[in-house]
């Protein structure tokens, strides 16, 4: 059989499969209100398999009759198949991993084998069937095409046409973008924005002189998922219960908390009005299966460094990202210990010298805890070392993100989008006797910077001084777009401080925690002048912020001016006290890790 012959005989059924192929994957557009995306989902899936399909026939026809000169005709056929498809096994392949997150680091990971070994697997028989089929048409003749090519080229014409539509931004829709970039573990006084000496953010603070700097922002966490979980549901840890990323129980089981199904997510609200959702994510506490997906279209967790995000970012932007309005979540982790910076920023701010030399970086968890019990103490070159790098990480994901926001201005999107920049958590420098994070919620965690530029340049360059929550982010971008917020949030809108009002007096208190040992949870309550922290098995501590910005004495320690007062320090505890008991009735759903999870979670010190 020529050539030609196999092409014209082999195109039809590899392009209808690749169009149902791609219809099947851009499935969840349609559901979502994005018929469009299906369709264009539906013409790249017939795109990719006719020239799939084109390439295999053309080397397999080139192929098979050499090979049938020296083995068996049925081998040869199979042979001459496997070989001319392993370039495009290989392709898809690369294309499922990053879809499933699996970074090349990971390919031997458990998850990793059993994702691979199933593709693997279905390649193989889809390739003994074809050399199946390809075997009967030489001995019986390929059928021939006759009104299948007709059938082709309208399905291709009308999938085509759908996609035209794609053009042009869906009936030229008002509502602006909403995009959310998370950098975890950045605290706010390490940001040149927020005074810091060093000239860590440029372009962060270039983000902030077009939009609104909130200086006194606090986390509902000193730890990702807690705080990731308030963010998303503008809710406090006591109201949606997720406080455990990985805890072990008695029998050697793992598990971790689940963000409940019954919470409203930032993004539920949005897609719930047409935004179309999408996110991106490394961090092993805010996988899908751990239930922080609600809501999105798409989330693509485990995708790695910053700049690969910004690779997946940059085509979404391109694409439907100029045609519908969007909500997108961007959650780096490149700030998180230990720090690693690239050159040339591990020289940016000190001589380049390893923070970590003399400790052994694989039981960093172990390190982390034997400090924070006082039994190791990290030298003073050490942490400044700790710091340098630390700074000069934030610097390369500055540039990044300063990349990001050229990339919007060129293609017009910047001035029409809603962006919010802020972190879930700070990371300490032995302020209180402990480095990272995960433990008492002095302001070296809690105090994160908070960003938002409003679109048309409202209020650009406009500050707060008075303390905010991270709670306070759903409501704010929701009222920002018009949509009403979700029942019972604790967040309030903080577009009337932006605009020089004020704001009910609930709203400037916010509830802090993190658990402990015994599934009890720290439980801290900050105002603009004081915060309660309360301990299951310590005592407790109070401290007078203006006073004291470095909280460094505790007044109920000390006895300083608590008669003046006691009034608010009761007060503070009622509600602290409050946090706990509510507790219990929030419990999340848990699930348990497998081992891949945990040994990443290990590598990032949350597991000893």
């Amino acid at each position: 059989m020529s050539p030609l012959a196999l092409l014209r005989a082999g195109l039809l059924p590899a392009a209808f499969a690749g169009t149902l192929a791609g219809a099947a994957l851009g499935a969840r557009y349609l559901a979502a209100g994005f018929p469009l995306l299906t369709a264009a989902s539906a013409l790249r899936g017939l795109a990719w398999a006719a020239l799939g399909g084109a390439g295999f026939l053309i080397v397999y026809a080139l192929l098979a009759r050499p090979l049938e000169r020296r083995l068996r005709p049925w081998l040869a056929t199979l042979l001459a198949a496997g070989t001319a498809a392993a370039p495009w096994i290989a392709l898809g392949a690369w294309h499922l991993e990053r879809r499933w997150g699996v970074r090349p680091a990971d390919l031997f990971t458990p998850r990793a084998l059993r994702l691979n070994l199933a593709y693997l697997a279905a390649c193989a028989a889809a390739v003994a069937l074809l050399a199946w089929v390809l075997a009967l048409w030489r001995r019986r003749g390929a059928p021939r095409p006759r009104w299948r090519w007709t059938v082709a080229a309208a399905l291709a014409a009308a999938v085509g046409a759908a996609a035209l539509g794609l053009v042009w931004r869906a009936g030229d829709d008002p509502r602006p973008d909403v995009l959310v970039l998370l950098v975890d573990a950045l605290r706010a006084d390490h940001l040149s924005a927020y005074g810091y000496h060093r000239p860590t953010t440029p372009a962060i603070d270039a983000l902030g002189a077009d939009g609104v700097t909130f200086r006194q922002a606090v986390a509902a966490s000193t730890f990702t998922k807690t705080s990731i979980a308030s963010l998303f549901t503008g809710r406090f840890a006591y109201q949606h219960g997720v406080y455990w990323g990985s805890r072990r129980l008695d029998g050697g089981a793992v598990v971790a908390d689940l963000l409940p199904a019954r919470e409203t997510t930032l993004a539920e609200a949005l897609a719930g009005r047409g935004w179309l959702t999408r996110a991106w994510i490394q961090n092993s506490h805010l996988i899908a299966r751990m239930g922080f997906g609600q809501g999105f279209v798409d989330y693509r967790d485990n995708q790695g460094a910053i700049g690969r995000i910004h690779r997946a970012v940059f085509p979404f932007l391109h694409g439907p990202g100029r045609r519908y309005p969007f909500f997108a979540y961007l959650h780096y982790i490149d700030l998180h210990d230990p720090y690693r910076p690239s050159p040339p920023y591990d020289t940016l701010f000190g001589d380049g010298a390893d923070p970590y030399a003399g400790l052994d970086v694989a039981q960093w968890g172990t390190y982390l805890e034997a400090v924070r019990r006082g039994e190791r103490r990290p030298e003073p070159e050490r942490l400044e070392r700790m710091r340098a790098a630390y700074d000069g990480q934030l610097r390369a994901i500055d540039d990044e993100i300063g990349r990001l926001l050229a990339e919007l201005k060129r293609l017009d999107l910047y001035d029409r989008t809603l962006i919010v920049l802020t972190s879930d958590h700070g990371d300490a420098f032995y302020e209180h006797g402990f480095i990272a994070h995960s433990t008492v919620p002095y302001d070296e965690l809690v105090r994160v910077p908070l960003i938002v530029k409003l679109p048309g340049g409202r209020f650009a360059g406009s500050a707060v001084g008075e303390q905010v929550r991270l709670v306070d982010v759903l409501p704010t971008v929701l009222a920002a777009v018009g949509v009403e917020p979700p029942p019972e949030i604790a967040g309030c809108n903080l577009l009337p401080l932006v605009r020089g009002g004020e704001l009910p007096a609930e709203c400037g208190r916010a509830v802090i925690e993190i658990a402990e040992e015994g599934a009890y949870p720290i439980a801290a309550v900050r105002t603009d002048r004081f915060k309660y922290i309360h301990h299951q098995h310590r005592a407790d501590e109070l401290y007078d912020l203006a006073a004291d910005p470095g909280e460094s004495t505790n007044l109920l320690a000390s006895g300083e001016a608590l008669a003046e007062i006691a009034h608010t320090a009761e007060d503070l505890r009622r509600t602290a006290l409050a946090a706990v008991a509510a507790r219990s009735e929030a419990a999340s759903d848990q699930i348990e890790l497998d081992q891949a999870l945990r040994d990443e979670l290990k590598a990032l010190g949350y597991l000893e």
